[in-house]
């Protein structure tokens, strides 16, 4: 394959500004007020007991929506990362994806009105094209890093994402603390167009400067040549299988970490309001604690990352979710639980930005995208797997512990993997 490249293309480098990686970090900074207030804090909640009846089917419900769009987005994640590889300006795929996201976010306004059916279509639509924007936005790390400054930068993205979501959070908290029963109902709602207000402004700065200092001088290639040529590169990287073995074990790990980071990220809410007993509130603040540790968290771990390496950092991430896990099924009180939410707020980011900046170390360059959909492909096809798993056993046993006890599997399982993969020394 690197024959192919050497060939036909020629690749132009160039370096980042460091209001270009900084526009990337604020990408982080906007799009968590999706990431951590819509789809862990506010809609979890509102979709089970408002829009499909507060049941255990409503659990099932609730997980076979959120597996459906994320295997969708799954499926799409190769052959968006590989038409972004020759893509003129693949920028234009980031804005595509998150205005469609801010507009899905805006429309959730009107759930009420739209009933089951199309409240789910509308957040399958709004989280597909989220996750979309997520696999191109990561791809454009390998073009404001360095080598040996990808930990710090990627760590720097993930701290002040919790540093939006953080925001997000206390200036609309006024809006949607009183939950949504009765007549804080009208209120409640207004949440979701102001997210998504947030969330466009904030990508602006990336919209504006960011750009590709990886891309390729050649003429650009009509809409199906695109898709011709990328099918036949992902062909060919899944035949040279064994020539990118180290990169599909850590796709591996990172499936089964994913599985369990996603499964907790969309039922934790849910967890805690049905099974903890705990007020709409009380859990917000729990959120509001996780996102305070999590910021000088993962900037530290980033730092971290880059002078011992990303797999170390990895490993006592993964140990400190096992231990937090654990901890959820006890039922602690609510002292207990805030406790808990300082031990989620050190790992949730520090077991995310490593992988992120290890895995920019590990794919062949000119490849980038592709392999960040491969990215995408595992862990979304593992987020569609854990979320469905979590519902149907709280449906089957009408325990939700039962099924937080299975994010267990996953963890231990992705602990185990990691073993094996090699990290570059350089």
């Amino acid at each position: 394959m690197q024959e192919i490249y050497s060939t036909e293309y020629r690749w132009m480098m160039e370096t980042a500004t460091k209001r270009e990686k900084w526009s990337w970090s604020f990408y982080d900074f906007a799009n968590s007020a999706y990431g951590s207030l819509v789809v862990t804090l506010l809609f979890p909640v509102f979709y089970r007991e408002f829009i499909a009846g507060g049941t255990g089917r409503a659990d099932f419900f609730w997980g076979l929506i959120v597996s459906i769009s994320i295997i969708l987005a799954a499926l799409a994640s190769p052959i968006i990362g590989a038409i972004a590889d020759r893509a003129k300006n693949k920028k234009e795929l980031l804005i595509t994806f998150t205005l469609l996201c801010v507009l899905g976010t805006g429309s959730f306004f009107f759930a009420p009105k739209l009933g089951l059916l199309w409240t789910s279509i509308l957040f399958i639509a709004t989280n597909f094209a989220y996750t979309s924007s997520a696999i191109i936005y990561d791809s454009f790390l390998q073009d404001v890093a360095t080598r040996h400054t990808k930990g710090r930068v990627s760590g720097l993205g993930w701290g002040l994402g919790y540093l939006g979501g953080l925001i997000a959070t206390l200036a609309f908290y006024p809006l949607f603390s009183a939950g949504f029963a009765g007549e804080h109902l009208p209120k409640y709602l207004l949440t979701y167009p102001f997210v998504a207000l947030f969330f466009l402004i904030f990508a602006l700065p990336a919209f504006i400067w960011l750009k590709s200092h990886r891309h390729l001088c050649t003429h650009p290639l009509g809409p199906l040549q695109s898709i011709k040529t990328a099918i036949t590169s992902l062909i060919q990287t899944i035949k040279n299988w064994r020539k990118y073995k180290n990169v599909l074990l850590f796709l591996l790990t990172f499936y089964l970490l994913s599985d369990g980071l996603n499964t907790i990220f969309f039922f934790t809410s849910i967890y805690a309001t049905t099974t903890l007993g705990l007020s709409f509130s009380k859990v917000a603040l729990v959120f509001i604690i996780v996102q305070i540790v999590g910021i000088p968290a993962t900037i530290i771990s980033g730092k971290l990352t880059d002078k011992y390496g990303a797999k170390p950092v990895l490993v006592w991430s993964i140990i400190g979710w096992i231990i937090g896990v654990i901890l959820l099924l006890t039922k602690p009180e609510f002292g207990m639980l805030m406790a808990i939410g300082v031990l989620i707020g050190m790992v949730v980011g520090s077991s995310q930005a490593p992988a992120r900046a290890l895995l920019a170390k590990l794919i062949p360059e000119e490849k980038t995208c592709e392999f960040f959909g491969f990215n995408g492909l595992a862990s979304k096809v593992s987020a569609s797997l854990g979320p469905v798993i979590f519902g149907a056993i709280s449906w089957a046993t009408a325990s939700q512990r039962w099924a937080l006890a299975s994010v267990l599997v996953f963890f231990v399982g992705s602990l185990f993997v990691l073993r094996f993969v090699k990290e570059p020394s350089t």
